[in-house]
């Protein structure tokens, strides 16, 4: 009898790690299946979330690009302030100062929005959507006009810009050609 329980005992220990280890692989790669897909999430949802865990920051930064899009500033700038202000993710920082930029550059305070997307720049100086406002907002002036068309096309040959924005950005180097 002693023997057998001897031998129940070292099978035991010999399963009994690989059956934890076999049941956490499991467990844990139908854990991140279950994402959140935020397409299906309204922005009142999305508030709601916010306004229990003001730090989720990637969704905070979903829900103002969503706001911005519609070009709702009003709504979309305390979130892209919050992240700027309160975020240690230094692209998540970058891209709320360069969203804020544009949306100052828009009101139509050139120099201030400037001044976001420069410190965006020096967060992350290989920001692409800082790069970008800053080519656009400088080639729109007349004394930074070359220095904005320049920057504009030198970010027309990253492999890495989209279709959407390689078409914007050859339709504003076309307008400043000359």
């Amino acid at each position: 009898m002693l023997k057998n329980k001897w031998l129940y005992a070292g099978i035991f220990i010999i399963i009994f790690p690989l059956f934890l280890f076999l049941n956490l692989s499991e467990n844990t790669s139908e854990i991140q299946n279950v994402s959140t897909n935020l397409d299906n999430v309204s922005n009142a949802e999305m508030e709601k979330v916010i306004e229990l865990n003001p730090d989720i920051f990637p969704m905070r930064i979903a829900l103002a690009n969503r706001y911005f899009e519609e070009f709702d500033y009003s709504s979309a700038l305390p979130h892209f302030m919050y992240v700027a202000q309160n975020s240690e993710d230094i692209e998540l920082k970058s891209l709320a100062l360069s969203q804020i930029g544009w949306m100052v550059h828009d009101s139509g305070d050139t120099e201030t929005s400037l001044n976001y997307i420069e410190e965006a720049l020096s967060l992350s100086p290989d920001s692409l959507l800082a790069k970008t406002y800053f080519g656009i907002i400088l080639i729109q002036q007349e004394d930074t006009r070359k220095e904005g068309y320049e920057i504009l096309s030198l970010l027309k040959t990253n492999p890495i810009l989209s279709n959407e924005d390689l078409e914007i950005i050859e339709e504003i180097l076309l307008i400043y050609e000359n």
